[in-house]
C-alpha cells in the first residue's frame, strides 16, 4: 500500500515518466546512401518530426541488398516507435515478386504511419536519337532493335519494371541496361551511349530544362507540375501509371496510440516541406496509415502482374 507521500507524488511523477519513455532518440532509417533523393528527404523531414515529438530524430543511412538489409533490420526492431523506416515503394511492393527468399512480409511485420509525398518516374532520352515523343522514340527502336536499351537505376527496380512495362504494351522489344544508380545512366543516355534511362524525375529534371536530354513522358496519372507541357505515358498511348511514393513505416506490433502520434506528426513534417519538395519535382501526400496500407495493395497488384508478364525470373 502507497504511503500518504508516495500517494501524493505519483501523479506528480507520472508526466515526467511518460516523457521519460519517448525522449530517447527517434532512429529513422533509410536504405540508400547519403546525397540521393531519399537521404535528402528524410533529412528534411527528421526536423518536424522531431519537434513535434518532443524527441531528437537520427537519419541512419543502411545500405545493401537493394534496402533489403535496411527493412530486415527494421523488422527486428522493438516496436516502440523509436526506430522507423522511410521507404520508397519498391521494397513494400515489387520485392515479393522478384526475390524468391525474401525476409520479410510488407504487409504483416510492419505498421504503416502514412505516406509522405509522391513523385513522377521519367522516360528520357538523348543524343543518341532524334526523338522528340515518345511515339518517335518508339518508332525508331522498332527500325533498330539492335540499338533499343533503356537504362535504369538497377535490376529489380521500378524504373527497371517501367521499362517492361512499356516494352510489353508497346509491343517494342527493349533491352534493360541497370546500373549502380540513377547518375551512371543518365552520365551514358547524356554521351550518346544509351537511347532512353527510366528513373525518378528528380534524376532527370535538370538535364531536360538545360536541352541536354528530353523527358519524353512521365509516368503518374496527371502531368507533372514541374514539365507540364510533357505527357503522361497514358497520354502518350501507352496503358502504364506508375505514382512512384515514400511511405513510413515502424516494426509491426506498435502500439495503435504511438502510431497516432507518428502519424500525426508526420502531417506537420510533410506540410513544413512543401516548398522543398515542390522545388524537387516532388508532391506532399501524407495519408492516414490504413490509407498508405490501401496502397500498397493496389499497387502490389500491379506489380504481381506486370513483373509475371515481363517473364522475369525472381532471384535467390
Amino acid at each position: 500500500m502507497l504511503t500518504r507521500r508516495a500517494a501524493i507524488a505519483a501523479p506528480l511523477l507520472a508526466p515526467a515518466i511518460a516523457h521519460a519513455q519517448f525522449n530517447r532518440p527517434i532512429r529513422l532509417i533509410i536504405p540508400f546512401a547519403p546525397g540521393g533523393t531519399s537521404d535528402i528527404l528524410a533529412r528534411l523531414m527528421a526536423p518536424g518530426l522531431g519537434a513535434t515529438l518532443g524527441q531528437p530524430v537520427i537519419v541512419e543511412n543502411r545500405t545493401g541488398a537493394g534496402g533489403r538489409l535496411m527493412v530486415e533490420a527494421v523488422k527486428a526492431a522493438r516496436p516502440d516507435g523509436d526506430t522507423l523506416m522511410f521507404v520508397p515503394q519498391g521494397p513494400m511492393t515489387l520485392f515479393p515478386f522478384i526475390y524468391k527468399a525474401l525476409r520479410f512480409d510488407p504487409f504483416r511485420d510492419f505498421t504503416p504511419i502514412g505516406r509522405v509525398c509522391t513523385l513522377d518516374y521519367a522516360l528520357t532520352t538523348g543524343p543518341a536519337t532524334p526523338a522528340r515523343t515518345l511515339a518517335e522514340y518508339l518508332a525508331w527502336a522498332r527500325v533498330d532493335a539492335n540499338k533499343a536499351a533503356y537504362g535504369s537505376p538497377g535490376a529489380g527496380t521500378v524504373p527497371h519494371f517501367i521499362g517492361q512495362g512499356l516494352a510489353q504494351k508497346a509491343g517494342v522489344p527493349l533491352t534493360h541496361v541497370p546500373y549502380r544508380g540513377a547518375a551512371p545512366s543518365m552520365a551514358d543516355l547524356l554521351g550518346g551511349n544509351l537511347s532512353l534511362v527510366v528513373s525518378p524525375l528528380p534524376d532527370a529534371i535538370e538535364h531536360h530544362r538545360s536541352g541536354k536530354a528530353r523527358v519524353l513522358a512521365t509516368s503518374g496519372e496527371q502531368r507533372s507540375d514541374a514539365l507540364a507541357g510533357v505527357p503522361t505515358l497514358k497520354e502518350a498511348g501507352v496503358d502504364l501509371v506508375v505514382d512512384g511514393w515514400y511511405g513510413l513505416y515502424a516494426p509491426a506490433g506498435l502500439a495503435a496510440e504511438r502510431q497516432m502520434a507518428l502519424n500525426q506528426a508526420l502531417g506537420t513534417a510533410v506540410g513544413s516541406m512543401r516548398d522543398a519538395l515542390a522545388r524537387g519535382s516532388m508532391r506532399p501526400a501524407p495519408t492516414t496509415p490504413e490509407q498508405l496500407t490501401q496502397i500498397a495493395r493496389r499497387e502490389s497488384a500491379l506489380w504481381e502482374q506486370l513483373v509475371k508478364a515481363s517473364g522475369f525470373n525472381p532471384e535467390d
